[in-house]
């Protein structure tokens, strides 16, 4: 059996999830390749407690390692283009971790250099390869309910309320933007995914916590389709409740549909005329699931998308055999380009 060997840049807590995707993926599916992580390259010498893998502080080392088939970007945003720039050079394939960097004129640069270069590329904009959002875009195809009115969809974290965010990198302007590029950029993909390319945005943003915080905490944005449809996003990182809020729902003509993010396997589908409600589940034989683990033995909707998202990236790299729905670069940079329209209404 071949072995996909990658190297991870950064060590954070991202990138531990990407290691339990690793796992995860060899695990449970039947694979026709191992996935290895060879490398993790830190700035500080790190005791990596995983057997066989390497931890580098050089990151040219792994550039220059000819088994190495893939890195994985895992770095603060504003990084970012710096790290493409050097695997280019050196013709190796990248996933990287969203956002794609911390502006929109170095995303450009990035997405021109591995286009350019026809390096084989994808981002962690892992939402679209839960089963629900699936399911949802096949009822969006059979017109289950009508022409499309409004949407709205929202991410509310907690995790900035505590004070021991202060000082870290995603609190800073150097990282390019708060909750509305490190939450929201997963939500503007799926609008353009299920819905289409948004065309205009306007938003309004919130901090609070002005002493420990440079960049926003909260925003608010109207968004305005190509097609015509117009709809909402809300992202916080400082909102508590009891269950978190992470959904999505679309209004048309002949009624609605829900997505609850914690709930990646089923759809709910109101219907006006019946004044009926009719929760659709994904069935475990669909091809849908092949890649996302069953509801009985998952690890979370966020750990078994960033697993999907890993295997299908890595089935580019195995075969050229990739799914149409894994978001590339240039997916990323128009999500990008949103948020730095968003941004600039605010100067």
């Amino acid at each position: 059996m071949k072995t996909i060997n990658f190297a991870i840049i950064g060590f954070g807590s991202i990138a531990k999830n990407h290691v339990l995707a690793v796992y995860d993926a060899n695990l449970r599916f039947s694979l026709p390749y191992k996935l290895n992580i060879s490398h993790i390259v830190t700035r500080r010498p790190v005791d990596i407690p995983l057997n066989g893998v390497k931890n580098v502080l050089d990151i040219e080392e792994v550039f220059k390692e000819e088994s190495v088939d893939f890195i994985d970007i895992c770095t603060p945003n504003d990084s970012h283009y710096e790290i493409v720039k050097k695997a280019v050079k050196f013709g190796k394939a990248i996933y990287c971790e969203k956002p794609l960097a911390s502006n929109y004129k170095d995303a450009l640069k990035m997405t021109n250099l591995v286009e350019e270069n026809n390096i084989k590329n994808s981002v962690a904009l892992m939402y679209r390869f839960m089963p629900a959002v699936r399911l949802l875009k096949r009822e969006l195809k059979r017109d289950t309910i009508g022409d499309i009115i409004d949407f709205k969809i929202r991410t509310y974290h907690k995790s900035y309320l505590s004070e021991k965010k202060k000082g870290t990198w995603r609190t800073l302007k150097a990282s390019g933007g708060g909750a509305l590029l490190d939450l929201g950029i997963h939500l503007i993909d799926l609008i353009h995914f299920t819905l289409g390319d948004i065309e205009r945005v306007d938003c309004n943003t919130r901090i609070y916590f002005r002493d420990r915080n440079e960049v926003d905490e909260i925003a608010y944005c109207n968004l305005y389709l190509k097609n015509g449809i117009i709809g909402s996003l809300e992202v916080s990182r400082i909102f508590a409740e009891r269950k978190q809020t992470d959904d999505y729902t679309i209004f048309g003509t002949k009624g609605s549909i829900k997505i609850d993010f914690t709930n990646p396997y089923e759809i709910e589908i109101y219907k006006y005329e019946s004044n009926s409600t009719e929760i659709k589940s994904v069935s475990t034989t669909d091809k849908i699931m092949k890649y996302y683990s069953d509801k009985r033995s998952s690890l979370g909707f966020f750990q078994s998308s960033h697993t999907a998202s890993l295997i299908n990236f890595t089935n580019l790299i195995f075969d050229n055999n990739s799914s149409d729905i894994s978001a590339k670069f240039k997916d990323a940079l128009k999500s990008q380009r949103i948020i730095e329209d968003a941004y600039n209404q605010l100067k």
